[in-house]
């Protein structure tokens, strides 16, 4: 390990600390320097008497003595890797509501319709108010989960609320009704002390009556019973009813859990909308209505039966939704406003588990490796992860670190060190580390071109076009591998020799993750990566290496689900390493073939998927195509396939076009995926293939 290494590691400890003094030491005040106006200035403490005193009041204006509406909406519950990534379906719910209200503050809420559908097993219940229409604002005590994750929290804009919270008035703008334009103030809030229970967040009032038209907000730490809410947003939208009455209009709400003790690269979601319509008033509303349950619904037979207007997926397809996508961003303007600390529920030290693999794997280059994982999060959404662990077969110690956090704004930083990383040579992996250590132990197949990797890194990322770009440079050390595995039951594939040396690479990185439910919804998704290194800035190799992947889903197509994917590649330089060359054969690229018997510096490959329920959720039905190509060009590219085929079952460029088709069955849900693949061209073979689903690779 070199001393450049050394000195990474060293940083990288001297910087985490150093990262949460700061910002930690930023209070509530130092973030609000530099906005216009301030906390508890005279026309904002002015402003929220007038809201106070009119939401106390609303009742009793404009001879409102009850009235009725309809309410249609989505629930929908979903799992993520990690906060702000893409999003997965596991269920969906599309409910009718009918809602009645009565003063002085009585309400009841009939369920009359209802659909739902499991994309993932599930047994999740939820809790009433999930399902149900926010009246009044909440009240003036807010209570969340049936009092179950949010109990008794002052409202901002009840009686007393000034002595328990701050107020700045932020600014003046339009929002745009169905019927009408209205003025309002945005009104910033948040607790005084935010150590304690409160909400962080805008009202937007009307400049002249000074009545609520919308409130977004979230809460503080300290508000959250369940230890393991991660944050729960709330956006709330009212309508001027008969030029009178400020009533719900639209509703979202956000709620995501992750593990309270463990850091794990999942969490799930719960995100609820609804709309509210057809009001009538004074209708003469029965006061033995209200008596019994605040909320009931029809028998089950009776919701099958409604008919909906919407669809089961509507809320999650961009193409359709009419909520704005704006819940993210009440947890980002709340940033704004109070430390992150104040706002982060889960332990800031927790046991860290990247994935299955990351503790326990068997690979053909480490043998059986074990290694726990930690990590600390710092205020303002800081992390320090630290890995590591030992390689039984390899006889080797690895270590893997990195600290992320936001740098300005929506910039975030990510700083690694590692020693010791077992890389893949592949730029896309061929299956899931579970099947890895299964195929490893049963086959003597990792399905994995493995080296070893010591170096360093410094990364930036931030939002673009919908998607994600990234930007850094990194400094590695490559050492080829061996084979260190013992033998279980066969004998084990070669581990190739692959180049030797060190490195100094530039990489940008752009990607547009798939929409939320893109199982449900379909939606297009692609990355498209660019690597250059050169030994004018550093280290032994000279090469620029491009990628791009992308994938088209399309739902119920004539009853089918229709996956179109494809990805490419270039390589070349002065020094083309053979880490930087692209494997093609077997699953992960062209099925039916031999793994990676074709390899190039130039690749382009391409499949297409139908599936077909035959038995929901137990089994589908599933038939492919696979395409692919690889070229050898220039005597860079030469060079670096002598090297790869200096060890294991030499690999050549294919001769034209590869092509196999197959056919498959998805069971319970499609997590697990049985094939059955052909290669039709260039001495094709049957290959067996069982995989999981993809989207939980990174768990496994």
């Amino acid at each position: 390990m070199s001393r450049p290494v050394v000195f990474a590691a060293f940083a990288l400890v001297l910087a985490s600390p150093a990262w949460g003094d700061a910002v930690a030491s930023t209070g509530p005040g130092d973030l609000a320097q530099g906005m216009a106006g301030r906390w508890n200035g005279p026309r904002a403490l002015e402003l929220i008497d007038r809201t106070v005193e009119r939401r106390a009041g609303w009742t009793a204006r404009g001879g409102l003595e009850d009235y009725t509406a309809r309410a249609r909406g989505h629930i929908y519950f979903l799992y993520d890797l990690g906060r702000n990534t893409e999003r997965h379906l596991i269920k969906a719910d599309l409910l009718a509501l009918e809602v009645y209200w009565q003063a002085p503050g009585r309400n009841r809420q009939l369920i009359v319709g209802r659909q739902e559908r499991k994309v993932l097993p599930t047994n999740i219940r939820y809790h009433l108010d999930h399902l149900t229409v926010v009246m009044d604002n909440y009240g003036d005590r807010i209570f969340m989960g049936e009092g179950a994750e949010v109990r008794d929290v002052l409202h901002p804009a009840a009686a007393g609320a000034v002595d328990v919270y701050e107020y700045r008035l932020a600014d003046s703008l339009t929002l745009m009704l169905p019927d009408r334009e209205v003025r309002v103030y945005r009104l910033m809030v948040r607790p005084r002390d935010p150590g304690l229970p409160g909400v962080v967040g805008s009202l937007y009032v009307d400049r002249g009556t000074a009545d609520i038209v919308k409130m977004d907000f979230t809460f503080t730490a300290a508000a959250y019973i369940d230890e393991t809410i991660d944050y729960i947003n709330v956006q709330l939208e009212n309508a001027l009813w008969h030029g009178r009455h400020w009533l719900p209009y639209r509703q979202s709400v956000e709620l995501r859990r992750e593990f309270p003790v463990l850091n794990f690269p999942a969490g799930s979601v719960i995100r609820a909308e609804l709309g509210i319509r057809d009001y009538e008033f004074n209708s003469g509303l029965p006061s033995g209505f209200f008596n019994g349950p605040s909320v009931a619904s029809l028998p089950r037979s009776r919701l099958d039966e409604f008919e909906f207007d919407a669809g089961l997926y509507d809320a999650l397809d961009p193409q359709v939704a009419v909520t704005p996508p704006s819940l993210e961003e009440i947890r980002q303007e709340a940033t704004r406003m109070v430390s992150e600390s104040y706002l982060q529920n889960v332990r800031p030290f927790r046991l860290a588990v990247s994935g299955a693999s990351s503790v326990l794997r068997f690979r053909r280059a480490e043998g059986l490796y074990v290694g726990p994982g930690f990590s600390f999060g710092f205020p303002r959404g800081g992390e320090l992860l630290l890995l590591g662990g030992y390689a039984v077969g390899a006889e080797r110690f690895e270590f893997d670190g990195r600290l992320t956090g936001p740098v300005m704004g929506s910039v975030r930083l990510d700083m690694s060190v590692y020693i010791d990383r077992v890389e893949d040579a592949a730029p896309w992996p061929a299956s899931s580390g579970a099947v890895a250590t299964l195929a490893a132990a049963l086959d003597g197949e990792d399905y994995r071109e493995p080296y070893w990797s010591s170096g360093a890194g410094l990364k930036l990322g931030w939002p673009w076009l919908g998607g994600r770009a990234s930007a850094g440079f990194s400094y590695e050390e490559w050492e080829a591998a061996d084979l260190a595995a013992d033998r279980v039951v066969g004998d084990h594939r070669r581990v190739r020799v692959l180049d030797e040396g060190e490195v100094v690479s530039f990489e940008l990185r752009l990607e547009r993750p798939s929409v939320a439910g893109v199982e449900a919804v379909g939606g297009a998704s692609w990355a498209l990566g660019l690597e250059a290194a050169s030994p004018s800035v550093g280290g032994e190799f000279e090469y620029v290496f491009a990628t791009a992947r992308a994938e088209y889903v399309w739902t119920d197509v004539a009853g089918l689900d229709v996956r179109l994917a494809g990805a490419a590649g270039a390589a070349g330089g002065g020094r083309l390493p053979a880490q930087r060359l692209f494997p093609a054969g077997g699953r992960g690229t062209v099925r039916g073939y031999d793994f990676h018997r074709f390899i190039g510096n130039l690749y382009g490959a391409g499949s297409l998927e139908l599936a077909r329920s035959i038995a929901y959720p137990i089994v589908s039905a599933v038939a492919f195509a696979d395409v692919g190509w690889t070229g050898i060009e220039g005597n860079s590219g030469r060079r670096a396939v002598e090297v790869w085929n200096e060890a294991g079952t030499a690999a050549e460029a294919s001769d034209g076009v590869l092509v196999s088709a197959g056919a498959g069955l998805g069971l319970f849900f499609d997590i697990i995926r049985v094939e059955l693949a052909r290669g039709l061209r260039q001495d094709g073979a049957w290959e067996l293939i069982f995989r999981a689903r993809r989207e939980f690779w990174d768990w496994l």
